[in-house]
């Protein structure tokens, strides 16, 4: 019995062990793949993009193009039109809005600055000098070594002869930290003063602007092409130029570069010859201080003719009754420039100034009229 027993047990152990073997087959038997049966692998989604155009009120779209293609990934792209000064996105959604963030922060408008600049020209006599020591008036001298000078350095400062009779013997550019009319009031009691001229001229921020007081000498160049002769008709500019361009910085101060000139021109044998004396400074001030660049000068000869009244005019004879001379004076140009940084308080302020000035016209009119 015990035998029958122990018998009937190993066989159940074998049974269980033979049923779990072929489950384990049947499970082995379902996840091979059959003869002659295809797999499929799964591929990633592929991304969604969008085109989005933006309208560019006063950055260029080419600028801009450039700026934001480190931000677009592979099979992204930019598109620039710029005629109609515009970009088209083609991106997925996250991209997007991440350029719309970065165009937000920067096609804002621009920084202007108002310039108001005075350019004149006196004689010079006996030892007479613009420069501001001679003058006695307050005057700003940068110190490089102080952090917190008002004015801060002049950074360059070049000069270029070429006009004949010119000099840049005793060049300055100072800054002014005063008020400039006791300067100016001061320059009008020389002799030959003269205030050639008081432009007021706004440039953008880093963008250069131009004054050119003088004129236009025209001169004609023959182009030879396939069809024939062109001939061109060519302006040689001469007289004062005064270019600058303003860099506004966030603390309030403005570096100036400024390249005021005098230039003279002719043409001879239909070829324009130009002589120029030029200066180069860059000067770095607080909003509504003034700049003063002079030491250039010039030499005028005039031809002055010189004879006994009523004797001199006789024909003939007269010739022994006058005498020609040539006289020489010496002038000098100097450039007195404001920057204001423009902002809705300067605004307010020169519309304050421009209807004074219309009042007093009005006024000044209404009395001529009472007096007749």
């Amino acid at each position: 019995m015990k035998k029958f027993f122990l018998l009937f047990i190993l066989v159940a152990i074998c049974a269980c062990f033979a049923n779990s073997s072929f489950a384990l087959f049947l499970k082995v038997k379902e996840t091979e793949p059959s003869v002659g049966s295809s797999t499929s692998k799964v591929e990633p989604k592929k991304p969604e993009y969008y085109i989005q155009k933006f309208y560019l009120k006063f950055s260029r779209a080419k600028e801009i193009s450039d700026m934001i293609k480190d931000l677009l990934a592979e099979g992204e792209g930019v598109s620039v039109s710029e005629k109609l000064n515009t970009i088209a996105v083609r991106a997925s959604t996250k991209t997007i809005d991440n350029i719309t963030k970065v165009i937000s922060q920067i096609d804002i408008p621009p920084l202007q600055v108002q310039v108001e600049a005075k350019i004149i020209e006196f004689k010079k006599g006996n030892g007479d000098s613009s420069n501001p020591e001679t003058l006695g008036l307050n005057w700003t001298y940068t110190n490089p070594s102080d952090s917190n000078d008002y004015a801060r350095q002049i950074v360059t400062n070049t000069v270029t002869q070429g006009v004949t009779g010119a000099s840049s013997f005793g060049f300055f550019a100072q800054i002014f930290s005063g008020n400039i009319s006791a300067y100016l009031k001061t320059l009008s009691n020389k002799i030959g003063y003269n205030l050639i001229a008081s432009p007021w001229v706004s440039a953008l921020n880093h963008e250069e602007s131009e004054i050119l007081i003088g004129s236009k000498i025209g001169y004609t160049t023959l182009l030879t092409t396939t069809t024939g002769t062109l001939q061109e008709v060519n302006f040689l500019e001469v007289g004062t130029k005064l270019k600058f361009t303003p860099h506004i910085s966030d603390d309030g101060f403005i570096i100036m570069e400024i390249y005021p000139a005098i230039s003279e021109g002719t043409v001879v044998n239909g070829l324009p010859q130009e002589n120029t004396t030029q200066t180069s400074s860059k000067v770095l001030v607080k909003d509504s201080q003034s700049i003063v660049i002079g030491g250039l000068t010039k030499n005028y000869t005039t031809q002055v003719e010189y004879g006994v009244p009523f004797l001199s005019q006789i024909p003939f004879v007269g010739t022994l009754f006058r005498q020609t001379q040539l006289q020489s004076e010496k002038r000098e140009i100097m450039v007195i420039i404001t920057p204001h940084i423009v902002t809705p308080a300067f605004l307010e302020e020169m519309a304050q100034r421009g209807k004074n000035l219309e009042n007093r016209i009005f006024e000044k009119e209404n009395n001529s009229e009472l007096i007749h």
